[in-house]
């Protein structure tokens, strides 16, 4: 043992660290201690006695890594996962979505769905993910009590009439105020989209946004139709507007980002615009495929996402990353995105991309313990030549046996440790039958 490692709380040893640090060091016979929620230090030793009356995870022929980043969520419309697939997105979002979240917009609707996010989270590693929806401080609150940490954005949006504009900062107030007593909760605006507020709300949305010291996360450039609408509107494409009003200037992060010129990605670039890809999502609603191999050569940093499961329809990553690294090796040719390469996105990048890498995304001294460990005894990860590879073209949510966040085991051995798992389940399964109902009586009103 290390002399400083003197008031260690839990430890995990054993395993081979996979750490994502900037050489991507790979440590065998494992030892990491981990005290008041951080790493205190990474090394290796053989023939290791974890000591007594500490949290010890045994990770012996596993595999340990940092947990995995999920860009881009809406946590909350878990409950709407399968209700309108295959339809384009204008139709999927104004003649289904909206209308039901005029409906069930409340509290206990986002409480429940995002408790059926996290659950899923956790069991497919996913140890941070950044949110926008409304209600967001059931979010907030959900998050903080599943133990996941999260970036949880208070969304606005005119054009669904969820909320009335007059109110909005007012609302925002109460919300930051709200969410500073959970400790894993970074809070952030998320305005929908360049279509989804007027251009006065964008102006004061981002001047906010400054005052107090706030990211933004918002969609950007999803479709054809969004870039040529605000082209013929504004006369400038969404990436010059957007810089008309200073949007760049502040801490962004923008989901999709697919209808790009090479002048508005060597810009993001430039600007230090984080960028989420969401390539099941955009395929499933026909939108296309985010230029991730060019927006990284322009120095952008890029995580993955989910999106929501109603446009996906599951949140796990390691699905996420396979689909995605196939599919930029069918717009830019195979090995342009290296399986290496797509892992940092699941981790230290996708960090970057939050502005988050101070604090995640590696596992290193001083950085908070999110980690999982994968089990690699499967016949589907035998054997093992490369170990990202294996995360991205072999690796399951499966292989994930243990889920910690900030020192604290959310699931060992495939065990939820501080929720009720079928308790969720069930109280989901009531609340689908209701949805299946409301959402036929909008569809068929008589």
């Amino acid at each position: 043992m290390n002399s400083k490692d003197k008031k260690i709380d839990s430890v995990v040893w054993g395993g081979t660290v996979i750490t994502m640090d900037a050489s991507l060091s790979v440590i065998s016979d494992s030892v990491i201690t981990i005290s008041d929620g951080k790493i205190q230090n990474v090394f290796s030793q053989k023939s290791f006695n974890p000591p007594t009356g500490v949290e010890s995870i045994d990770a012996r022929g596993c595999l340990v890594m940092p947990g995995l980043i999920n860009g881009h969520t809406h946590a909350g419309m878990t409950l709407l996962r399968g209700i309108a697939d295959d339809l384009p997105l204008y139709d999927w979002l104004q003649k289904h979505i909206f209308p039901l979240e005029r409906k069930l917009g409340n509290q206990e609707f986002v409480s429940l769905g995002t408790k059926l996010a996290c659950l899923e989270m956790i069991r497919s590693g996913t140890t941070l993910f950044n949110d926008m929806y409304y209600f967001e401080e059931a979010t907030a609150k959900t998050a903080d009590e599943m133990g996941i940490r999260a970036i949880c954005g208070q969304t606005y949006v005119e054009i669904s009439g969820v909320e009335k504009a007059s109110e909005v900062f007012q609302k925002f107030d109460s919300f930051f105020k709200e969410i500073q007593k959970y400790k894993l909760v970074t809070g952030a605006l998320a305005p929908h989209s360049i279509y989804g507020l007027s251009e006065k709300l964008w102006k004061e949305m981002v001047a906010y946004a400054g005052q107090n010291d706030l990211m933004i996360h918002t969609h950007l450039c999803e479709t054809k139709e969004e870039v040529e609408r605000i082209k013929t509107e504004r006369g400038v494409t969404p990436i010059e507007w957007f810089d008309s009003i200073g949007l760049w200037e502040k801490r962004t992060v923008c989901a999709h980002s697919i209808e790009l010129s090479s002048s508005d990605i060597s810009f993001l670039g430039e600007r230090n615009v984080g960028i989420v890809y969401n390539p099941e999502s955009n395929l499933k609603l026909g939108n296309g495929i985010c230029p991730v191999v060019e927006l990284r050569e322009a120095g952008a940093a890029v995580s993955f996402g989910t999106d929501g499961t109603a446009s996906n329809n599951n949140l796990d990553l390691f699905r996420e990353v396979d689909f995605g690294t196939k599919v930029q090796a069918f717009k830019y040719g195979v090995g342009k995105l290296p399986a290496r390469e797509s892992v940092k996105m699941l981790t230290i990048e996708g960090a970057k991309a939050l502005h988050l890498d101070h604090l995640v995304g590696s596992l290193e001294a001083g950085k908070s313990a999110d980690l999982i460990v994968m089990d690699i005894s499967s016949p589907h990860a035998v054997p093992i030549y490369d170990w990202y590879s294996y995360l991205v073209y072999s690796a399951s949510q499966g292989d994930v046996r243990d889920t910690m966040v900030a020192g604290k085991v959310l699931m060992k051995n495939r065990q939820m440790l501080h929720c009720d798992e079928k308790q969720i389940l069930d109280e989901a399964r009531r609340w689908g039958i209701q949805i299946k109902e409301l959402n036929s009586k909008l569809q068929n009103p008589r």
